[in-house]
């Protein structure tokens, strides 16, 4: 077991457990998979990818979470703030995963544009994470 769902599962508990990103949100709008008429602003899970990261002795994963942050905003501004407080939650978090131990967690890569689909501006957050079962 690669310990990825898990992964999930202690990320958006974070998210949502953090009082000004769902203020900015607009409430508990934090999804694996967006529901029909969500609101206009939301964060979706947008990838995992998950790689064996084992030693000889220590078996291990590396994950790769890419979060998405749509909003209707025609101003970069929503977009930012949320990603400023998504990455404040999450870069260097030590989340609990179920059955497993987070070895660390960060934001490696970010970025904030207009939709391709839509006039509002989102973002896109890479984290990379390391786990190893318990």
């Amino acid at each position: 077991m690669s310990g990825g769902f898990e992964l999930l599962e202690a990320v958006r508990a974070a998210l949502l457990a953090h009082a000004p990103l769902t203020q900015l949100l607009g409430g508990a709008h934090v999804y694996e998979e967006v529901p029909r008429g969500a609101p206009s602003s939301f964060i979706e899970f947008a990838g995992l990818e998950t790689r064996d990261w084992s030693t000889a002795d220590q078996a291990a994963h590396e994950h790769v979470l890419t979060l998405a942050v749509r909003t209707n905003s025609r101003s970069r501004k929503l977009a930012q703030q949320l990603a400023d407080a998504a990455e404040a939650v999450l870069d260097g978090a030590a989340l609990s995963v179920a059955g497993h131990r987070l070895v660390n967690l960060s934001v490696v890569f970010r970025a904030v544009a207009r939709g391709p689909s839509s006039p509002g501006f989102g973002a896109s957050l890479r984290l990379r994470a390391a786990t190893e079962p318990l």
